[in-house]
């Protein structure tokens, strides 16, 4: 009889330990960014399948896009610029933020060897992300702060992404671009100086953050308190070992440059926060900028974009901590 009881209780967990295996989660990130890194480490070091989940990870060219695979149910989770989502929200979409990484731009506005100071920035063409990527707000928001009109006073054209406005600014196409820390280190190199660190300018933003649906949340919350107690894995990882996450990185960024890769490194190890909040103060910012031409932005309530709850029970039982300790 114990016999018989062990065979049916053996089956039981094997039938229940399958099932919870194959459980499954589709997450897309865009851009080849440093801040997507703890994405990278999760995929290359299987954390997801560590808590039973086996994912699909995929790269989308830009946030808009990932941004309509969510919408559409194609995805479950996604890394995507906050404007993204707080145009979405305003929109009337089911989106919010669950996970929150650097606090502050990564982003750095370079320019022609001629241009030596902002003022010179006056009357010329940026290269520019299409609307809604960080970049793109990045670039206004950075020459609102030097005090120029991003309509007025210099000319955006819409180029693409960083390879591309890069490419840009070698040819004369455009005389200055936004770009991360990553391609600040090449385009120095290159003889195309910084006229503005967005970095010293310390305006609270979430450069990139994690979304899911509030749905989601409801419906399957374990699943997404799997999702981030691997994502906090991961940077733990990231932060823990330099070496092998910096190989990590050059893989997925395609960035052979030695040099630009641990200051990449460096910078994210040091601004990447071991509990990563969504920040309040962030969304706030981008409001504030929407509420000039949408006045919905105006009446929004920041706690409605983030969904602090997962965060904080890892934290307060004490998982994060313990990570550290090791």
């Amino acid at each position: 009889m114990i016999v018989k009881l062990c065979a049916v209780l053996l089956i039981f967990v094997c039938q229940y330990s399958a099932a919870f295996a194959q459980e499954r989660i589709r997450i897309a990130w865009a851009g080849a960014s440093p801040a997507n890194a703890a994405i990278w480490v999760l995929q290359e070091k299987k954390l997801m399948q560590k808590y039973g989940v086996e994912p699909e990870i995929i790269s989308i060219s830009a946030s808009p896009i990932v941004l309509q695979a969510l919408l559409a149910g194609e995805i479950d989770v996604s890394a995507i610029s906050v404007t993204t989502l707080v145009s979405s929200r305003l929109a009337g979409a089911d989106t919010v933020m669950i996970l929150g990484m650097v606090r502050t731009f990564v982003d750095h506005i370079l320019a022609q060897q001629s241009i030596t100071n902002t003022d010179q920035l006056r009357g010329k063409i940026g290269g520019n992300h299409i609307a809604g990527t960080t970049a793109e707000f990045a670039l206004k928001v950075g020459l609102k702060k030097i005090g120029l009109d991003p309509v007025k006073d210099v000319n955006l054209r819409v180029i693409g992404g960083s390879m591309e406005r890069m490419i840009a600014l070698q040819k004369g196409i455009v005389q200055f671009t936004v770009v991360t820390e990553a391609a600040k280190v090449q385009a120095e190199k290159l003889g195309y100086p910084m006229v503005v660190d967005m970095v010293a300018l310390q305006i609270p933003f979430p450069q990139n953050g994690i979304y899911t649906s509030t749905k989601l949340n409801r419906d399957n919350p374990d699943l997404v308190r799997r999702y981030m107690r691997a994502y906090v894995e991961a940077i733990h990882f990231f932060k823990t070992h330099k070496e092998e996450t910096m190989k990590i990185m050059r893989k997925y960024s395609r960035l052979e440059d030695r040099r630009a890769l641990e200051e990449a490194w460096d910078w994210h190890a040091k601004f990447m926060p071991e509990a990563p909040y969504p920040p309040a103060e962030g969304y706030q910012l981008v409001l504030q900028d929407m509420a000039e031409k949408n006045p919905k932005a105006a009446q929004a309530n920041v706690k409605d974009y983030i969904d602090t709850r997962f965060i904080k029970e890892l934290e307060d039982s004490g998982f994060i901590k313990g990570l550290y300790r090791k």
